[in-house]
């Protein structure tokens, strides 16, 4: 923490890619920070934009010197972009976040208050993130958004929780970028998507924690179509055989083998049917308790797209297995 300011300065880091809806609303929010404007930056890596993402940030950049910075990235995807923010920023923490969703106004502040708080507890601490409030652009959008709010989803507890605690994996998050320099890399850019889940799965498996505060809350517009829930569900797959392939292993990953096993064996044999019957009674319920906790009829809808879910997953999980990082969608 620097002595003579009593405010370490922090980067953030926003990768951007045709987002003129939404980058405005996220840098007016970043701009307008309860945090000293000279104690952190703002850099933008615009991934070659066809609309007018480029001159909305470049006008942030004119009206704000000095605290936004225009960059473009010319290998387009997120990853390449956290690593040139990484690499380019001047702050003792790192902040990655999206343009596709925008802070409260206290969000730098909690975060850093967090971190200096709970590091003096804990020495191993290496970020801290937040709770995402999504909203709904969309029916669709919300109904996806019920089948993330459910255990049988697999997601990261970020999206549910509403405790303060330890997690394997958080989002929107503030790094100590000597602590992430020294011990654990850059983020890896063989993993186009989930790379946020790798790196945290690197932090982890190098010794070192993260924390999950709802206090630090950001705001995501949640748009989803038909065809993007089936890519992002296959892929949600795929991240998890990749990671395998790295060298990451949780007994809850083969959870694909098992479901696609369980499903072929159901058709010879009566006792699996009876098994896949139990199941679908799981989604069933599952599916009355969301509607009745998040007061939301279509919740009633969840077993078959939670089964379609799964196996979507499964199908990404066998694919990322035999294909790598070329079975991304």
């Amino acid at each position: 923490m620097d002595e003579n300011y009593g405010f370490p300065f922090v980067s953030v880091i926003i990768p951007a890619y045709n987002e003129e809806r939404y980058i405005g609303k996220c840098l007016e929010e970043w701009v307008n920070q309860d945090y000293p404007k000279d104690r952190y930056e703002i850099l933008v890596y615009d991934g070659m934009s066809t609309d007018r993402t480029a001159n909305i940030v470049r006008e942030f950049e004119r009206r704000y010197p000095g605290l936004v910075f225009y960059r473009v990235n010319p290998k387009r995807r997120q990853v390449y972009a956290f690593n040139m923010g990484i690499k380019e920023s001047m702050g003792e923490f790192f902040v990655i976040f999206g343009a596709h969703a925008y802070p409260e106004r206290d969000f730098l502040r909690r975060s850093v208050e967090t971190f200096l708080k709970v590091r003096a507890e804990e020495p191993k601490l290496a970020g801290v993130g937040g709770k995402i409030i999504k909203l709904y652009e969309s029916r669709l959008a919300k109904f996806v958004a019920l089948i993330y709010s459910s255990p049988l989803s697999g997601a990261s507890t970020f999206w549910y929780e509403e405790r303060p605690h330890f997690a394997k994996t958080v989002a929107f998050a503030l790094y100590d970028k000597e602590t992430v320099l020294k011990n654990v890399g850059f983020f890896d850019e063989d993993m186009i998507t989930g790379n946020d889940f790798e790196f945290n799965l690197r932090i982890n498996k190098r010794g070192y924690r993260l924390f999950f505060n709802p206090e630090i809350r950001s705001y995501y517009f949640a748009r989803s179509t038909w065809k993007g829930f089936f890519r992002q569900s296959f892929n949600y797959g795929a991240v998890k055989s990749m990671a395998i392939r790295k060298g990451y292993f949780s007994p809850i990953w083969l959870f694909p083998l098992v479901f696609l096993s369980f499903e072929l064996l159901a058709v010879p044999f009566l006792i699996i049917r009876w098994l896949f019957a139990l199941y679908w009674v799981v989604l069933i319920g599952e599916g009355i308790r969301l509607w009745r906790k998040k007061k939301n009829l279509d919740a009633l809808a969840l077993p078959p797209v939670m089964w379609l879910f799964h196996n979507l997953i499964s199908l990404g999980f066998l694919a990322g297995l035999v294909f790598g990082k070329r079975a991304y969608r």
